[in-house]
């Protein structure tokens, strides 16, 4: 049983939605957890062809929970770890994984976007690194996958200004695949996601992970 801070509903194509809404869908080691036990059991689904990752409420996320810091601060560095985790199992999906953005996302809602095979976002949508105002530097391998998607440059000025991206602006630069009316965004994410789940699911998995193998990945 999954806890209540994340919802999982649909058939061949599964929607995972972050609901912890009153803490703007930050991730602490529950939701983490909640997160890659869903994938894991959608892994091993041969009924689900396609994954898509959405939220409920305005925020898709606000990053990681400040309670992580208190753990760490405590020795509690299990909880922590579970929320590090989290990039290894969306990079590690074995079939199409999407992301809907449907509000802004914080920290690292934006680091883990680049491990999703697409992603699609509202016209609200804005993507906010703060890192480097906090005294921090960026985490979850985005010194790798930020620039590899939209280059060097645009990944320094989002890091360095730590301002928010707009949608528009984010599908230009390539983090967002399209972009999408708020309204319409749930409808549109399903229905490409249908398109693809009619595809054979060998054929599936296999074209991912050659697409996977030619950046390096597993």
């Amino acid at each position: 049983m999954l806890p209540e801070d994340l919802r999982s509903e649909g058939g061949v194509v599964r929607w995972l939605r972050l609901d912890r809404v009153e803490k703007k869908n930050a991730f602490d080691a529950g939701l983490a957890g909640a997160l890659m036990e869903a994938l894991e059991a959608a892994a091993a689904d041969d009924a689900v062809r396609v994954v898509v990752l959405g939220a409920n409420g305005d925020v898709f996320s606000g990053g990681a929970d400040v309670s992580l810091f208190l753990a760490i601060a405590q020795g509690q560095a299990e909880e922590a770890a579970k929320v590090r985790a989290v990039p290894d199992a969306l990079r590690a999906f074995p079939k199409p994984l999407l992301a809907a953005v449907q509000g802004p996302a914080v920290g690292m809602g934006v680091t883990m976007l680049p491990h999703f095979d697409a992603v699609y976002a509202a016209e609200e949508a804005s993507f906010t690194l703060p890192f480097v105002r906090l005294g921090l530097v960026q985490e979850f391998g985005s010194s790798a996958t930020l620039p590899r998607l939209i280059g060097r440059q645009r990944a320094a000025e989002l890091l360095y200004r730590a301002t928010p991206l707009d949608a528009e602006t984010a599908a230009e630069w390539g983090l967002v695949t399209r972009v999408f009316p708020r309204a319409e965004l749930r409808d549109a994410v399903s229905r490409i996601a249908l398109e693809i789940a009619v595809a054979p699911l060998g054929a599936l998995r296999e074209a991912k992970a050659l697409l996977r193998g030619a950046e390096g990945q597993s």
